[in-house]
């Protein structure tokens, strides 16, 4: 993509106000008229921020438009902007090589050309996925025994409770099953996004550990719990793990994600041999990257990068991993229980 944009924006005296209710921001130079009458300026400033979101309004509506993910932004403010006022943005595109680019852009006086504020920001583009991203509940009134899948919204869930299909129950924490309802399988995709903060440098290390391992981990004894209740007999609790566990593996980059993801291993185990009285079984399959879910907005430079470690050369998209998945609902013998299965495609490290 190449080319320019430019669109003009009239500021009001009450353009200040109503952007500190929308920030926060309410220092007196900005909303207090008898307070900026005291300064240089004579009368309210208008936030710097402000400029900051035209910059935003750029990029999301004209360059590049509808499909932008801003990666970065820079921003210089050359002059105070005092209201009221018409503004003008102007903008050209310095770089753009179909997956990622930048654009320069200037805020200016529509009527004196003066300028305001000058900057430039990265942006990456996003993709549309092909499933909605809330799977709807199939309507059924079978009596058949059916298959609780979690985290059904995003990319892995939703593809297993498409390819399970009629049968397939979309469950949410919390949620309370019918006492008459008869459960086959429980396929456990919902976890909470990956971190991206050192363990060292996290503000609140209670609620981070809360959020990431003993949310995780009340979900997963809870989930056996309700298998133990509305199970039959073979039933099965299948759990989606994660090499991020494994040393060596992405450097660790997501510490609370990969502590979280190790825990699985032990937890099936344990839960193979509790759950075992009751005739029903407990499983983790392990993921190397998979290209979709919580890496659709990865850029392609990154998603080439893993893709790369693969001996086959390419990542596995939530409809292969489905299909894996269900294959594994229809093995119903036991030895199956317990099994911690690592379907990487051969993924290095």
């Amino acid at each position: 993509m190449t080319g320019r944009a430019s669109f003009e924006v009239e500021v009001g005296p009450d353009t200040p106000r109503a952007f500190a209710e929308l920030s926060g921001d309410w220092n007196p130079l900005h909303t207090d008229p008898a307070h900026a009458a005291k300064t240089a300026y004579g009368r309210p400033v208008l936030h710097g921020a402000f400029s900051a979101g035209l910059l935003s309004r750029l990029a999301g509506m004209h360059l590049p438009g509808q499909d932008c993910l801003l990666h970065d932004l820079k921003l210089r403010f050359v002059k105070p902007i005092l209201p009221p006022a018409r503004l003008k943005v102007e903008a050209e595109v310095i770089r753009d090589d179909g997956q990622t680019g930048e654009v320069r852009a200037t805020v200016r006086d529509a009527v004196t050309g003066a300028t305001y504020a000058e900057g430039s920001y990265g942006f990456g583009r996003h993709t549309i996925q092909s499933r909605p991203d809330n799977f709807v509940r199939p309507e059924t009134d079978t009596d058949e025994p059916r298959i609780l899948v979690t985290g059904a919204g995003g990319g892995i869930g939703g593809a297993v409770a498409e390819k399970i299909g009629r049968l397939a129950l979309p469950w949410k924490r919390g949620e309370i099953l019918p006492a008459r309802t008869k459960l086959s399988a429980i396929v456990h995709c919902g976890w909470p996004a990956p971190d991206d903060t050192p363990l060292l440098d996290l503000s609140d290390p209670t609620a981070a550990v809360e959020h990431h391992l003993s949310a995780p981990l009340k979900d997963g004894i809870g989930l056996a719990r309700l298998l133990a209740s509305h199970g039959e007999p073979g039933a099965l609790l299948l759990m989606v793990g994660s090499t991020f566990a494994e040393a060596g593996r992405h450097n660790f980059r997501t510490p609370l994600y990969a502590l979280s993801k190790s825990l699985l291993p032990t937890l099936t185990r344990i839960l193979a041999l509790e759950l075992a009285p009751a005739e029903m079984r407990a499983a983790t399959v392990v993921l190397d990257v998979v290209d979709g879910g919580m890496n659709a907005a990865v850029s392609p430079a990154v998603k080439q990068s893993h893709a790369d470690r693969v001996p086959f050369g390419e990542l596995p998209t939530p409809d292969e991993v489905a299909e894996q998945i269900h294959w594994l609902l229809a093995n119903r013998g036991r030895l199956l229980s317990g099994a911690v299965m690592s379907l990487t495609g051969g993924a290095l490290p």
